[in-house]
């Protein structure tokens, strides 16, 4: 984390008037707040905070420096903003964190396409699947596709994504299609670990259904590949198997039954949402988002 990220991190827990508070609006965890607090006591060589149990307050030298801090996000938020206003076309280096599936299957393929159309734009993009401290890891737009906690970053809704169950024409022919989602109990599944725990598959009107195979995993990949082989049935996000759906080596079934479409996010500073390089991205991950999403069948 740089200096500005942990001035930022520091003037959000005084104005906030708290740890925990502060956490929630960043996004991050209390201890890893506190750290960042640590941190740059120490860099620092003062200490800025007072800590009880019960209480924070400044001390003398950490309510000149909280002064400075404020002046200086200010004076670089109005700088931003200025150049926002007057520059068009996005340039500068941008740092997007989003979900495998969506980097893989979704922005990956396309974004020579996206960099050739602007030339002046950088950009960086990581694909993990756990959360993340977009502000303590200097992430510009972070993308997600589960539920979103209080922030006070900006979000914008890019569009949705499927969760379909399919099969090979393989499995279908011996063990047969099922029609409902309690036919699922005499079918083999693939299941899908998360922490340890094999996650229940979602169906319409919140409707779950717990089942465990002869393999299960975490990777995306390994199922689809079983899936294929014929082992199971998989359930997994629209984008990951649009090619063998197109194809015809996978074949979705259960659609009237399937869950709503998730919703993805675009998570980013307020004060960024003006920037050029933040605007065109966003606008070309939603026509991207649309573009994969393959066709509802009924």
């Amino acid at each position: 984390m740089d200096g500005i990220a942990e001035i930022g991190v520091f003037t959000r827990v005084v104005d906030a008037k708290g740890f925990t508070p502060a956490a929630r609006t960043l996004g991050m965890t209390a201890s890893g707040v506190s750290r960042v607090i640590s941190r740059l006591e120490r860099r620092l060589g003062v200490r800025l905070l007072h800590r009880t149990t019960r209480s924070l307050s400044l001390t003398d030298d950490g309510a000149a420096y909280y002064a400075r801090c404020k002046a200086i996000l200010r004076a670089l938020h109005d700088a931003e903003g200025e150049l926002a206003r007057t520059t068009r076309e996005p340039r500068g280096r941008l740092r997007v964190d989003a979900p495998t599936v969506l980097a893989r299957f979704v922005l990956g393929p396309a974004l020579p396409d996206l960099l050739a159309h602007h030339p002046e734009l950088a950009l960086d993009l990581t694909a993990r699947d756990h959360l993340i401290d977009p502000i303590a890891e200097g992430i510009d737009v972070t993308l997600r596709m589960a539920a979103l906690r209080d922030s006070e970053l900006v979000s914008r809704t890019l569009g949705t994504m499927r969760l379909l169950v399919a099969g090979s024409p393989r499995y279908f022919a011996k063990d047969g299609r099922p029609k409902h989602p309690d036919d699922l109990a005499r079918h083999t599944l693939v299941g899908f670990l998360a922490g340890g725990a094999t996650l229940p598959w979602r169906f319409r009107h919140d409707r779950t259904i717990a089942g465990t195979g002869r393999l299960q995993s975490n990777s995306a990949d390994a199922r689809r590949a079983a899936a294929l082989a014929g082992l199971g049935l998989i359930q997994g996000f629209a984008a990951h198997i649009a090619d063998d759906l197109a194809q015809g080596r996978l074949e979705a079934v259960l659609v009237d039954h399937e869950p709503p479409p998730r919703p993805i996010h675009a998570l980013y500073a307020r004060h960024h949402a003006a920037l050029p390089k933040v605007r065109v991205f966003l606008d070309w991950a939603a026509e991207r988002l649309a573009a994969a999403e393959p066709g509802r069948k009924r």
